[in-house]
């Protein structure tokens, strides 16, 4: 082509990569002048039609935006976040710790050397921690990294494959079958956005501190600096993890979680047919969702019980409390009120243990239950005397015969602006 076709060519590629604002991780793109008369037609990646999604609010587990979630597809790079998953559960077992030193294998070598393989660039017989590994894993997407810590925690890559799939089944996982512990292309490994969505908020949930090893812009091991494939974190100060993924097959995946103020967000593509459509697609669902919604605290105790009457204890009554906070996720402004219900599942004979389920908080719309929680005793209540004791249940079952017994309650919360 001439200087000014050049020229063209060049500048687009300018403006493409302002508009993605990927940084480091760019795409590129190639120009070539078609020949005359010819149609150009934009390259195909992943599965025909458009890509699964999905937004999750971390501390309620609410589902607040979902497109075709449980479509099984190719979960590249994807496969990492139950590599991820299982290395931070050995660790906190104790199985191994963060300095333990690994020799990385042939195999983890021939992997990370594949044709069109993401590496950490490891050499067959280096020695790194379990910590450099994670940072491998999660920020240059080392394919090397995943089978040098799948061979650390189960032997091999396939006695890991078989850890994987019994953790899926276990988390709920239905759409997810796993074959290799990195994702590159393998016949029968399957997923999905919604699988992919709930395995992010259990990892976050279940250690907080994961987010130190996907939110660092860059890695860098053997002198080689690698920026993170997560372009999202070159542009939303909002956004400080997880994973992407991408193979011909899959498509472009990425996993984003994103906080602001007292809301944190896990925002899943799956299949998108372009770099520039998955990123303005996960932003679409992050943008949506810190500006629709909002986190309300139900005050249950205005509405329902915080104290039972019991028989035959040291105390007459039963101080309750539920065992986690009763947040919901509301539409920003919306008054439509709420259903605060209390059962009680125990009969109310002493003794009972702090912390002791006694029953169950709902928090519900017409439509939908929004929470629910397990209500516990506040404090013990040991038994009375020998007297006290037959006195209690004298009580209790003329109480009985006079009254129904009332175990449930309902109350009405309209959130507040």
């Amino acid at each position: 082509m001439g200087i000014r076709g050049l020229g063209t060519g060049v500048i687009l590629a300018m403006i493409l990569q302002a508009f993605v604002g990927v940084g480091p991780r760019a795409a590129v793109v190639a120009w070539a002048a078609p020949r005359p008369g010819a149609a150009v037609l934009p390259r195909q990646v992943g599965l025909p039609g458009p890509p699964s999604t999905l937004l999750i609010e971390v501390s309620t587990g609410q589902i607040l935006a979902a497109t075709d979630p449980h479509r099984q597809r190719p979960p590249a790079s994807l496969d990492k976040l139950m590599t991820f998953y299982l290395t931070l559960g050995a660790i906190k077992t104790g199985r191994i710790a963060l300095t333990t030193p690994v020799t990385v294998s042939a195999e983890a070598w021939r992997i990370g050397r594949t044709p069109g393989s993401s590496r950490m660039f490891l050499n067959a017989g280096d020695t790194v921690t379990v910590d450099q590994l994670l940072h491998g894993l999660m920020i240059a997407s080392g394919n090397d990294a995943a089978e040098t810590l799948a061979e650390t925690l189960a032997g091999s890559g396939e006695q890991f494959v078989a850890e994987m799939n019994a953790t899926a089944a276990r988390l709920g996982m239905h759409d997810t079958h796993f074959v290799t512990p990195h994702g590159l292309p393998t016949p029968g490994e399957h997923t999905s956005a919604w699988d992919m969505g709930h395995l992010a908020r259990q990892i976050l949930v279940e250690y907080p501190d994961a987010l130190t090893y996907t939110s660092p812009r860059y890695e860098t091991y053997g002198g080689i600096r690698q920026a993170n494939w997560n372009n999202l974190l070159f542009r939303d100060a909002r956004v400080d993890g997880m994973k992407t993924g991408f193979t011909e097959a899959a498509g472009y995946h990425i996993v984003a979680t994103a906080r602001q103020g007292g809301l944190r967000f896990i925002a899943v593509t799956m299949g998108a047919h372009t770099l520039i459509r998955r990123t303005a697609a996960v932003e679409a669902l992050l943008n949506m969702g810190f500006a629709r919604y909002e986190i309300v605290a139900v005050p249950w105790q205005q509405f329902v019980p915080n104290a039972i009457r019991v028989y035959g204890g040291n105390a007459g009554r039963l101080s309750l409390a539920a065992s986690h906070a009763l947040d919901v996720i509301l539409p920003r402004d919306d008054r439509t009120p709420i259903t605060v219900s209390e059962e009680i599942s125990v009969r109310p004979i002493a003794p009972f243990q702090q912390g002791q389920q006694i029953g169950t908080l709902t928090v519900r719309t017409p439509s939908s239950v929004l929470a629910t929680s397990p209500v516990v005793a506040a404090a013990a209540v040991g038994r009375a005397g020998v007297i006290g004791r037959l006195l209690g249940m004298l009580r209790y079952k003329v109480g009985g015969l006079i009254h129904h017994r009332q175990t449930t309650w309902t109350g009405t919360f309209i959130p507040q602006q």
